[in-house]
């Protein structure tokens, strides 16, 4: 009897070759050249959208690939990291050397500047501004974000209103900030090797020790199972943390250096493997398995969930890629 799998074989010598199963990945290039496409979100309009880091653009992907970039208005842009879909349907993202959080449209229309209040704790040679980084939006309406240099994760309401609370941990360095199965945000503190919970209602701060303080927890995200997963820099781990602050590390081949990090539609949680050009996947139970990419030196960064089970992801190769998780699970 033949099977529908077979029939969609090739015959060959009379004998049946099993035709080869589509890529889960497709990765697109982005117009132009030397981009380095950084945060990356599913806005309301149903496209991808993505800040650049090099060319100071907003770039909208459709679900084919085709893409189109905004300059990002105005003469002190530097560095775009952050990028968050706001509960007014706009997309808000953060704006480094103009210490600020900026807004645009799904129409692409630049719609307000908001300076942050801080300034770095310690001034550096790259920013005198609190380093905007991550953000997300909130259970209560409002957004938030964490300020690497300033040490503190900030609100901002959908006014541009921005209150700020301090890290209880000197020089903590906040880096990714998601909203979590509880209500609370949680941050990672990427020099201090901590896992921190803020409540929105009263602004206080706990914090949870990493195995390694050198792990340099980058971005996080909620996982499948009803905790919070977390990418380890430095010490090339994922990490698992309960909503009670229970943490687990999962080891990672050494070199990987994973950022990114989405639970995709297949039920298990994907990564992006920085160093070793790789797409992760990781199961609730901590099994592994990594997908090649087939641009050089792609240098995946950023991730998050799209729709219909796929997984987005930047590359700073000028590309923006997209996993069909189910057809990777088979």
């Amino acid at each position: 009897m033949i099977t529908r799998f077979m029939l969609a074989a090739l015959v060959s010598g009379g004998c049946l070759v099993p035709a080869r199963a589509a890529e889960p990945i497709t990765e697109h290039a982005l117009p132009g050249t030397g981009q380095r496409p950084q945060a990356i979100v599913v806005g309301p309009d149903g496209n991808v959208w993505v800040t650049e880091v090099l060319k100071r653009q907003i770039i909208r992907v459709t679900p084919k690939g085709a893409a189109t970039a905004f300059a990002v208005p105005g003469k002190d842009v530097g560095v775009l990291q952050g990028l968050a879909v706001g509960p007014d349907g706009n997309l808000w993202f953060t704006s480094r050397e103009e210490n600020a959080i900026r807004r645009i449209t799904p129409k692409g229309e630049f719609d307000g500047t908001f300076p942050i209040p801080s300034k770095a704790v310690v001034e550096n040679k790259v920013t005198k501004g609190s380093w905007p980084r991550g953000i997300t939006a909130g259970p209560d309406g409002n957004l938030w974000f964490a300020e690497m240099t300033g040490n503190k994760i900030g609100r901002i309401t959908p006014k541009g209103e921005i209150t700020e609370y301090p890290v209880p941990t000197d020089d903590a360095q906040p880096y990714g900030v998601v909203t979590g199965p509880d209500k609370m945000i949680w941050f990672t503190e990427s020099a201090a090797g901590k896992i921190g919970r803020l409540d929105p209602k009263t602004g206080k701060i706990e914090e949870f020790r990493l195995a390694d303080p050198k792990a340099r927890p980058r971005d996080i995200t909620n996982g499948p199972d009803g905790n919070l997963w977390f990418s380890e820099n430095g010490a090339d781990r994922i990490g698992r943390i309960t909503p009670k602050g229970e943490v687990t590390g999962f080891e990672l081949p050494k070199g990987t250096q994973p950022i990114g990090i989405a639970t995709g539609g297949d039920g298990n949680v994907w990564f992006t493997a920085f160093k070793t050009h790789k797409i992760g996947r990781i199961t609730p139970a901590g099994k592994l398995s990594w997908f090649d990419l087939k641009t050089e030196n792609a240098q995946p960064f950023g991730m998050t969930a799209g729709a219909d089970g796929t997984v987005w992801f930047t590359e700073q190769a000028n590309r923006v890629g997209q996993i069909d998780t189910k057809s990777a699970g088979k």
